[in-house]
């Protein structure tokens, strides 16, 4: 009786395995995933305050780059100072706009580590379900097993 039981178990159960296998992949692809998820979010909030920085830089200069413009340039010493200031601001748009890519690339990132994670917890609840189904069937199984093994 006990052979039957633990081959019922081991080899006739599928709702078991599935459901243990689910629930052991998802919690373990969940605990990953989680981890990767809060790695990212910190990257995306560091690279957020670097923006903000950045556009405030970029609209001071350019407010000195307004007051500038309004006087006379008569020096050709003044003139190379403006010509360079440009190259710098040229240089810095191209590193924001390097930074903004980055940015929405890591966000992409963030957003596809974000589904898998809620998707793994939605196996882990699959997994449970089955598990829950399983034990009914079990229960209803052996209950019939029982009592038709007790009529004689």
């Amino acid at each position: 009786m006990v052979w039957k039981a633990v081959f019922y178990l081991i080899k006739k159960d599928n709702y078991l395995k599935a459901s243990s296998l689910l629930i052991i992949i998802c919690s373990i692809s969940a605990i990953a995933l989680n981890i990767e998820g809060t790695n990212c979010i910190r990257q995306v909030n560091s690279l957020v305050i670097t923006e903000n920085s950045l556009l405030e830089e970029q609209q001071q200069q350019q407010q000195e780059n307004n007051s500038e413009n309004n006087s006379v340039f008569s020096n050709q010493f003044q003139r190379q100072q403006e010509e360079r200031r440009l190259q710098q601001l040229q240089e810095e748009r191209l590193a924001q706009d390097a930074l903004l890519q980055q940015s929405y690339e890591l966000r992409k990132y963030c957003f596809l580590i974000t589904n898998m994670y809620v998707y793994s917890l939605f196996g882990i609840i699959i997994g449970f379900i089955l598990l829950v189904v399983w034990y009914i069937r079990y229960k209803q199984i052996w209950a019939w097993r029982k009592n038709k093994n007790n009529k004689p």
